[in-house]
C-alpha cells in the first residue's frame, strides 16, 4: 500500500474561540486525478460526524474535505495505484459519541469519487448523519454499513453500468434509500435492527431485482411503481401488513401485473414488532 503518491493535500489549523473544553477542529482537502483507471475499490470508513457523498467532477478520482477533531480521531487518505484501491476517511482514536447540539461543531467529511469509472464500493459508518447520492457512479457492488444513526441516501441517475449486489446493513437508524430503479442491481440485501426503513424503488428500470429484507424491530415502508411486478414471501410476527394490490397464492403476494410485467422485483421480507406499509406510485412522465 502506498500513500503520498501525486495527491493534492492541504491541511491547516481551524481556529476556535478559546472556551473551557472546546474542542479544536482541523481541516484536510485530499484529491487525485484520474490517470487511466480501468475500475476502483475504494472502502470509506467514517466513525462519527456529518458524512456527504456525490459524484466528482470529470477527470477526478476523487476528492475528500474533511473537519475532524484530531485529539478524537486519525485521516485515512491511502491509494494503491497497482490493485486500483482506495481507502479514506476518519478513524476514532477511541468511543466517540456525535454531539447533536444546534450549533456544537461535529466532525465532518464531503466526499466526491470517479464518476463512470467502474466502482466497488463499501461504505462503513458509525454515529454519522449520512446524506449520500449514487447517481453518476458506475456502481458494479455497494455495500453500506451504517450504526446509531441517520442516512438518506438516493440513487438520482440511472447506473450507467450492471450492478451485482447492493448490500444494506443498518443499526438503531433512521434510514431511506430513494431511487433503487435507478441503480440496477441484480441482488439486494437488507438488515435492520431497531428504527423506521424507507425503501423507494422508482427509477429506470432495465431488468429484475430479488432482495431479501430483514427487520428487527420497526417499521418498513416500500414504494413500488405501478409498472414493476413484484412478488413478497413475507415473514412476519407482530407485524401489520398492507396487501392492498395484490393477490396471494401459494403463500406468496403477487401484484395483478407479475404476469405481464416487464421487470420484477421479488422480495423476501422478515419483520418483527413493526408494520409494513405498502404505497404504490405512478411512473414518471
Amino acid at each position: 500500500m502506498t500513500s503520498g503518491l501525486p495527491v493534492t493535500v492541504a491541511l491547516a489549523a481551524l481556529l476556535t474561540a478559546p472556551a473551557a473544553g472546546a474542542q479544536t477542529l482541523r481541516t484536510l482537502a485530499s484529491s487525485r486525478q484520474l490517470n487511466g483507471e480501468a475500475s476502483l475499490t475504494a472502502d470509506v470508513t467514517y466513525a462519527a460526524g456529518r458524512f456527504r457523498l456525490y459524484a466528482a467532477a470529470p477527470g477526478a478520482l476523487y476528492r475528500m474535505d474533511m473537519r475532524y477533531d484530531e485529539d478524537k480521531f486519525t485521516p485515512v487518505r491511502e491509494y494503491d495505484a497497482g490493485t486500483g484501491t482506495l481507502r479514506l476517511g476518519l478513524k476514532s482514536k477511541g468511543h466517540v459519541e456525535l454531539a447533536s447540539d444546534e450549533g456544537t461543531d461535529v466532525p465532518t467529511l464531503d466526499l466526491a469519487l470517479a464518476p463512470g469509472v467502474p466502482l466497488s464500493l463499501s461504505i462503513e459508518l458509525g454515529a454519522a448523519e449520512s446524506d449520500a447520492d449514487f447517481g453518476g457512479l458506475a456502481l458494479r457492488r455497494l455495500r453500506y454499513q451504517t450504526g446509531a444513526s441517520k442516512s438518506d441516501l438516493r440513487f438520482s441517475r440511472p447506473n450507467p453500468v450492471e450492478c451485482d449486489s447492493l448490500t444494506l446493513d443498518v443499526g438503531a437508524a433512521q434510514f431511506s434509500a430513494t431511487g433503487l430503479g435507478n441503480a440496477g442491481c441484480r441482488h439486494m440485501k437488507v438488515e435492520g435492527g431497531v428504527g423506521a426503513i424507507a425503501l423507494d424503488f422508482t427509477g429506470a428500470w432495465r431488468g429484475s431485482m430479488d432482495a431479501d429484507v430483514h427487520v428487527a424491530l420497526g417499521t418498513l415502508k416500500l414504494q413500488l411503481p405501478r409498472s414493476l411486478g413484484v412478488a413478497i414471501t413475507l415473514s412476519r410476527f407482530l407485524a401489520s401488513f398492507d396487501q392492498s394490490g395484490f393477490t396471494k397464492r401459494a403463500g406468496v403476494y403477487y401484484s395483478d401485473n407479475y404476469a405481464t410485467a416487464r421487470n420484477h422485483l421479488d422480495l423476501n421480507v422478515e419483520s418483527a414488532f413493526g408494520g409494513i406499509q405498502i404505497f404504490w406510485v405512478e411512473p414518471s412522465r
